[in-house]
């Protein structure tokens, strides 16, 4: 039998849901505590359970601890500096650490800070709580401490770099999850993280983004100083190589996101004729052990060399679920992705491997197509089918798989299971698609689970009247929900929405997505502008259609 909630637990809850974020929100909350008693204790916990600055502390405090000094910012924006009027105490810290420190869940000094203590009132509160880490939120589990220039854009560099070393106050016992910028040029910045005994005990998530302008040992050198034993999620920037073999020995990492990550040389270069039917002996030698409990890997980069040498970590037979890679600056060629799908298939396991995204970050320039192409030139996806995927995306704007009627057969054999797939959405290719609306439909109704399509298909030969092709699925009407067609050509929009009607129903006019074309935008009379238009032909007739029968 199932035990009813009783009133307190059920006013907890209500007020678990209030926002807390803004300070109209907290106004708010604070007009909930003291409209009557039973809701005074928990709203306060949603009051406290997150702070984003010094503020709500120094509200508690007694008024005359504190001298207050305007300051004007770096970018003309004014701070203030709270400094010590008086020893402080540690009657004075009572009320807020009997009371209210006990309710802060976490501490985030993330956004953009407008002001903070004097150095001496920072070393006030040190020896009024007697050095104790984490005195100020005993019971915080997160912790965001990014005090740097990059991230704040009020408090000077000298304010921060005074301020930096004092997130111990915050740190305790209690903390599994802390988020850290900092500058290792700056040595109050390392001999800080250096002396926060608390960070690697239990903290369950870590992330950690060096700002600094110039690469130094110490992000690979700490990361190997500890065995980090519960840590199951971790977040670094400039990854250094010599720390990737200690990383593998983590009993419980799970997710490794990884972003801006210094040059990394391939350990071997493989060949799909040769390396996929006869694997190399080294696979072999890889400890079955190393990355036991990795399921998620990130991997944003600026080159995809980069990203195929860190799988080539990975023993063959692993738990990873999702691998995802984003490349940032340097565009590949097509030899590079060929590379990196031939090392996914031998240092992946076929048992485990659910999704792959290889895509174009923010910033990823376009490359010029070239003069001489040939029709069926694209990318080889057959080391892929040997695993059971349910999503694949593959989409980057300076190479184009190029997919064609076998690639759809084999994906229909491979991915029975298919929830998304995007490829070429990103490309603008002069080359008509090989595949067309037959090869699109035998996709919508192979794949029972399909819910998001992205591809480049030559939609010119729709008429309107097509029937549901023969498939392994009775499944009517398809689940697609969202559609990408990048610079497709079309000929007739009425027919189109005629078809998405008949075969995708649930299809929405604005979950029609277009390409997003970088720069100037070409004459309007051009291929590309006049298939742009008549897409949004196609999405304004659905919408007008889905008005009508509502």
């Amino acid at each position: 039998m199932n035990r009813c909630l009783q009133a307190p637990e059920i006013l907890q809850l209500i007020c678990d849901q209030l926002p807390n974020g803004r300070n109209s929100d907290r106004q708010r909350l604070l007009a909930v505590a003291l409209s009557c008693r039973a809701l005074l204790e928990p709203a306060l916990d949603r009051l406290w359970h997150t702070i984003y600055s010094i503020k709500p502390m120094t509200s508690i405090l007694p008024g005359d601890l504190w001298t207050k000094e305007r300051k004007v910012g770096p970018n003309a924006t004014k701070f203030t500096v709270l400094g010590l009027r008086r020893a402080i105490q540690s009657t004075d810290l009572d009320r807020y650490v009997a009371y209210y420190a006990q309710r802060i869940r976490v501490v985030d000094f993330g956004p953009a800070l407008n002001r903070t203590f004097s150095p001496e009132a920072w070393r006030g509160l040190e020896l009024a709580t007697n050095w104790k880490h984490g005195a100020l939120s005993p019971s915080a589990r997160k912790i965001v401490w990014t005090l740097t220039p990059l991230k704040q854009s009020v408090l000077p560099k000298e304010a921060l770099d005074q301020a930096f070393p004092y997130f111990s106050l915050f740190l305790g016992p209690k903390t599994t999850c802390l988020h850290v910028s900092f500058d290792s040029g700056v040595p109050i910045h390392v001999a800080s993280i250096r002396s926060a005994v608390n960070i690697p005990l239990e903290l369950k998530e870590l992330k950690l983004k060096d700002v600094g302008n110039f690469p130094t040992t110490f992000m690979g050198n700490y990361l190997k100083s500890f065995s980090w034993e519960r840590l199951k999620v971790l977040r670094i920037a400039n990854l250094p190589a010599d720390a990737i073999s200690h990383l593998s020995t983590l009993p419980l990492l799970a997710t490794i996101e990884v972003w801006a990550f210094r040059k990394l040389s391939r350990l071997y270069t493989y060949s799909a004729e040769t390396d996929i039917d006869n694997p190399p002996d080294h696979l072999a030698a890889i400890p079955d052990n190393a990355f036991r409990a990795l399921q998620t890997l990130e991997l944003n980069g600026n080159d995809i060399e980069s990203v195929e040498a860190f799988v080539q970590y990975l023993p063959p037979k692993n738990q990873l679920r999702k691998f995802k890679c984003v490349l940032r600056s340097n565009p590949p060629n097509s030899r590079g992705l060929r590379d990196l799908i031939v090392t996914i298939r031998l240092h992946c396991d076929i048992r485990h491997l659910k999704k792959i995204t290889i895509k174009g970050g923010h910033g990823l320039p376009a490359v010029e197509e070239r003069l001489h192409v040939q029709v069926d030139e694209g990318i080889n996806l057959d080391p892929l089918f040997v695993f059971n995927l349910e999503s694949l995306t593959i989409n980057l704007p300076s190479i184009a798989v190029n997919l064609n009627g076998q690639d759809i057969n084999d994906m229909s054999d491979s991915f029975p299971n298919l929830r998304k797939l995007k490829i070429d959405t990103d490309i603008h290719d002069s080359r008509i698609p090989l595949i067309d609306h037959k090869d699109f439909l035998k996709l919508l109704y192979d794949f029972s689970c399909l819910r998001k399509l992205g591809l480049r298909f030559n939609a010119t030969g729709i008429t309107g009247q097509e029937q549901k092709p023969n498939s392994t699925y009775e499944q009517v009407p398809t689940p697609l929900e969202k559609l990408w067609v990048g610079d497709s050509p079309i000929y007739f929009p009425p027919a189109a929405a005629d078809f998405f009607k008949a075969h995708a129903p649930k299809l929405q006019g604005l979950d029609i997505i277009t390409l997003q074309i970088q720069g100037p935008s070409p004459p309007e009379n051009t291929p590309i502008m006049l298939y742009h238009r008549r897409w949004n032909d196609v999405q304004a007739r659905i919408i007008i259609n889905a008005t009508d029968a509502a």
